[in-house]
């Protein structure tokens, strides 16, 4: 499949010349996220909250924000900017989110039998599951959920909203609005888990899209200006160091009236710790490219940067589904701090090799599928009226 439409964060400049900046931020979170989530799912819960190697892996493997800005920068440069295209993407996204989980929960569960029971019992629950266990599981929001139903705001933003200070007013805009909205219920099972996706503060779902869709127009912005200013990184990086700056003392001084509330947690913020976190992005961000502009950059790593960030929808779908089905052998959070630092360049492999296979496959199908379009055309296959 096409990354333009599989990847929310494809991008693609109508020069064909990449940013290497945005691929940078794309690509080391994609590396930090296996890494996290192989802690996530095989250390101990002693190795994730009580040493100091969770602890940085954790700070290191918050890689949410900086998917999510590159989307938004890319999305304001793409050459396409229809809005059937982006409904399009949109809806792509959200059959792929599904799909991952699927893969994730109900393969290792109902065909191989392999899903451990201390992952079950982590809900609460205990085997057979219900269908309604099940469906829960089906339909848990992930970044890719949050991203699917983000195309559709985004693409009527960039339609309506010409103005990068409107932008950036909107981002405020609707971080306030997730503080109004948070959790908000009516009752009903189905309305409130499309309420949850929206603005959910439960487990059912991780990445709701407010306050999420922040980072996103933030992203937006960032786009805009590159384009403003002639394609300019060195003038994209100096607006995205400030404003950094900007955002990371303002969410501090907002979190300072009510830490808990503002970082109950990562996934559900509120609105100081949402921009906290942007702000925070930003300048990891800006110093990162700083730094490697001291010293020549090596081919090898240019170009391993620039595949992971334009593979990274598929990616991020198999390193899950190879975690998870790995549950099967490792367990569910079993593994001591060596242990889970040897299975990290185990999974980062697993997951490369196993991708690149994936695609191509795909490759090979696709081709295969026009070659045999192409002898039918030609009259290698018999007309339906019998006359061939």
């Amino acid at each position: 499949m096409s990354a333009l439409i599989l990847d929310p964060a494809a991008e693609a400049a109508p020069t064909g010349r990449r940013v290497f900046a945005i691929d940078l931020a794309r690509g080391l979170a994609v590396f930090f996220m296996i890494a996290v989530h192989t802690m996530w799912m095989f250390g101990s819960h002693q190795v994730q909250t009580g040493t100091d190697f969770g602890h940085w892996l954790h700070l290191m493997g918050q890689g949410a924000s900086a998917f999510l800005i590159t989307m938004g920068f890319s999305f304001m440069v793409t050459p396409d900017r229809r809005l059937s295209r982006a409904f399009q993407r949109g809806a792509m996204i959200l059959l792929v989110a599904y799909a991952m989980n699927a893969l994730k929960f109900l393969v290792p569960i109902y065909v191989f039998g392999t899903m451990p029971e201390a992952f079950i019992a982590a809900y609460g629950w205990h085997s057979p599951l219900s269908l309604g266990q099940a469906a829960y599981l089906l339909g848990t929001g992930d970044i890719l959920q949050m991203a699917g139903i983000a195309f559709f705001l985004i693409a009527l933003a960039r339609r309506f909203v010409p103005s990068k200070y409107g932008l950036l007013g909107m981002m405020l805009g609707s971080v306030v609005f997730s503080a109004l909205m948070q959790g908000t219920r009516l009752g009903h099972p189905v309305p409130d888990y499309l309420l949850d996706l929206l603005w959910g503060k439960h487990w059912n779902v991780y990445f709701p899209v407010f306050p999420w869709i922040a980072h996103i127009l933030v992203g937006m912005f960032l786009g805009t200006v590159y384009q403003e200013y002639g394609r300019d990184e060195q003038a994209l990086l100096r607006v995205t160091g400030r404003l950094g700056v900007v955002l990371l003392g303002m969410g501090w001084a907002i979190s300072r009236t009510d830490w808990a509330y503002h970082f109950n947690d990562f996934f559900h913020t509120g609105p100081g710790g949402t921009i906290y976190l942007l702000g925070r992005a930003l300048c990891v961000f800006y110093l990162a490219i700083r730094l490697l502009a001291l010293r020549p950059m090596a081919g090898w790593f240019r170009t391993a940067v620039n595949y992971l960030s334009e593979h990274v929808t598929t990616l991020y779908v198999v390193q899950w589904t190879l975690i998870c089905w790995a549950m099967g052998i490792v367990g569910y959070q079993t593994l001591d701090p060596w242990q889970v630092l040897g299975m990290m360049p185990v999974m980062i492999v697993a997951t490369l090799l196993a991708e690149y296979a994936l695609r191509r496959l795909w490759q090979m199908l696709r081709r295969g599928l026009s070659l045999l379009r192409n002898w039918a055309w030609q009259g290698g296959l018999p007309r339906s009226d019998g006359a061939g």
